[in-house]
């Protein structure tokens, strides 16, 4: 017996979907490391955003996807609040950090998508100045990364951005 009336749309469970996607390919083990992304809340929240950033490029070149679009960024952003809480930022203290989390993901949206256009060199800057927190050692393999990744994505239907092997592997 249903307790709720009302059943998710395709959107919104497409948008848990890819949600689940971009926090596989952001957690993969191989990107954090000694000259690599720091193993920290922020280090985490930087490969998230850059997966989501791609995948919200991809949906953006589909004008049919605006609604799953919005749908993932909310859940996104719900997905960080909850991170926050679990880690044990004060109630207080969330909204003030969900606010720069904000202005950081936007920010990055830009500038990856930018980056993107402009190419390489211009890609490794974006990564080494908010990724990778001034390190360059592997600024060039994360963006190579970057670059198959946002190639890879280009190149296929939306549905496929939900599959784990729609992201490439991790930068060695």
């Amino acid at each position: 017996m249903r307790l709720w009336p009302f059943r998710s749309s395709q959107a919104a469970i497409d948008a848990d979907r890819l949600l689940a996607c971009v926090a596989e390919a952001s957690r993969r083990a191989e990107f954090y490391g000694p000259g690599r992304i720091a193993d920290t809340l922020d280090g985490r929240f930087e490969l998230m955003a850059l997966h989501a950033v791609l995948a919200l490029r991809r949906l953006r070149q589909d004008p049919a996807q605006t609604r799953l679009s919005q749908l993932f960024t909310d859940k996104l952003f719900r997905h960080l609040d909850a991170g926050l809480r679990e880690a044990g930022v004060g109630d207080l203290s969330v909204p003030k950090r969900m606010h720069k989390m904000a202005a950081a993901f936007y920010g990055r949206l830009n500038a990856y998508d930018l980056a993107l256009q402009d190419g390489r060199a211009a890609l490794e800057a974006a990564l080494t100045r908010n990724a990778l927190a001034g390190a360059r050692d592997s600024a060039s393999a994360l963006a190579g990364y970057v670059e198959r990744a946002a190639a890879g994505i280009e190149g296929r239907p939306v549905h496929a951005l939900f599959e784990a092997d729609a992201w490439p592997a991790p930068p060695e």
